[in-house]
């Protein structure tokens, strides 16, 4: 027997077909929170597997062989301006969020932390950082870095790990297929920590990299804060506006940035001048609804509509 697709975020069935997913099936957008996802939603393999290949440039679908290209961005700047890196001002908003709520000294846990660019930058702030990630080539280079870093998904975290002030969440929500599980756990395991998401926003989909396996889930603000509100928090959630950088007029000058990465010395170089000075005259071209930032605290119990992880 057919039965409807659930919407991830806010669990209506009153999602329709919208447009196709090549190789993949359909793309449904729920008509309740206004979330789109892929269906079937679902990986071709388990995500510790799929982004530890991509890492190590197995995966080349989606242009994934973009995580193992900023394996090479990361020896170049991660030691010496980490902030280098951060390519919206929902990374630095979420720092100076950081220093209100927790204050230095804070314990702060990423999840999904990549590569640990973020990382590095909130620990030269005064912060002690604790990651997790699915991908072993990620965890390794983090342990190298001197972090304690769990490898595993955030259900497989055993009690007493870790007691976060705040948990964040940068850029990784799209690769869930369960995102509302996912929230109900960190809501059940860790009720005390306040919580902060950044998310692509409407404007900001690419083509390629928009599509499964890469991307299960396109947010918007209210989607986004659906999913909060049913896991348990109670949510601010903004729009964030491009910087600019991403205007079709400057692809000349992202390409000759792109390769300056062959001399570390050039590409800092063409970071800082991006950052100072083409942000600053891009700006006024930046699209609107770039990037999503939800700043929540844990508010009544999940309502009946999320999944805890009881139920996964």
């Amino acid at each position: 027997m057919y039965t409807l697709p659930t919407c991830p975020a806010c669990g209506s069935t009153d999602a329709a077909v919208f447009g196709h997913a090549e190789n993949w099936g359909d793309w449904r957008r729920c008509a309740n929170c206004t979330l789109e996802f892929v269906d079937p939603l679902e990986l071709p393999a388990g995500p510790e597997t799929l982004y530890d290949e991509a890492y190590r440039g197995q995966r080349s679908e989606n242009r994934m062989t973009e995580f193992h290209d900023r394996l090479r961005q990361r020896e170049a700047i991660v030691h010496s301006d980490p902030s280098l890196w951060f390519w919206s001002p929902a990374f630095p908003e979420t720092i100076a969020w950081l220093e209100t709520k927790v204050g230095r000294g804070g314990c702060v846990f990423e999840i999904g932390c990549g590569l640990g660019f973020f990382m590095h930058a909130v620990r030269r702030e005064g912060f002690d950082v604790v990651g997790l990630d699915v991908a072993e080539k990620a965890v390794q280079l983090n342990r190298g870095d001197d972090f304690r870093v769990w490898h595993g998904q955030v259900e497989s975290v055993p009690s007493g790990w870790v007691d976060p002030d705040a948990i964040v969440c940068m850029f990784m929500l799209h690769h869930l297929v369960d995102p509302a599980l996912f929230l109900s756990t960190i809501r059940s395991r860790w009720p005390r920590a306040a919580l902060a998401i950044a998310q692509y926003g409407p404007s900001n989909y690419d083509p390629v990299a928009s599509q499964p396996p890469r991307t299960l889930t396109r947010w918007t603000a209210g989607s986004l804060e659906a999913v909060l509100r049913a896991s348990g928090y109670r949510a601010s959630v903004r729009e964030l506006a491009g910087t600019g950088n991403e205007a079709p007029a400057l692809r000349p000058f992202r390409k000759l940035f792109k390769q300056s990465i062959r001399v570390p010395a050039a590409y800092r170089l063409f970071r800082r001048l991006e950052h100072r000075v083409v942000a600053r005259l891009a700006r006024p071209a930046g699209r609107p609804r770039y990037v999503l930032l939800a700043f929540a605290e844990a508010d009544t119990p999940p309502q009946s509509s999320a999944r805890t992880e009881s139920e996964g």
